[in-house]
């Protein structure tokens, strides 16, 4: 997602409009929500592999959730393919930005 999505000039606009955006590991937030954290918790209870993008509210609350396998339509060629699922032969990302933009959009506005 970095390689592509993230490296987007209009998606990086977006996120630092609106968002404060930050990247955890998944092994990491799952041990601080062992230990009662709320923000961890949330987290770990919506995360599905590999990767996702959650929308919280500060409380913490869900919002929404992209994941990368499930919610682009393509993969970029520098990551692996999800089982069963071809990479695609295209560079182009803008599928993916699309389909980000309009989540967002759609979740948050303009």
């Amino acid at each position: 997602m970095r390689a592509g999505l993230l490296s987007d000039q209009e998606v990086i606009r977006r996120l630092n409009k609106s968002f404060v955006s930050t990247s955890v590991i998944i092994d990491d937030v799952t041990r601080r929500a062992k230990s009662g954290d709320e923000l961890a918790c949330q987290l770990v209870t919506h995360y599905a592999y590999p990767l996702e993008m959650v929308f919280l509210t500060p409380a913490p609350r869900l919002v929404s959730k992209l994941n990368s396998f499930q919610d682009f339509p393509s993969v970029h060629p520098d990551v692996s393919a999800p089982p069963g699922k071809h990479r695609g032969l295209e560079e182009d990302e803008r599928p993916n930005i699309n389909a980000f933009l309009k989540h967002v959009a759609d979740h948050f506005g303009e």
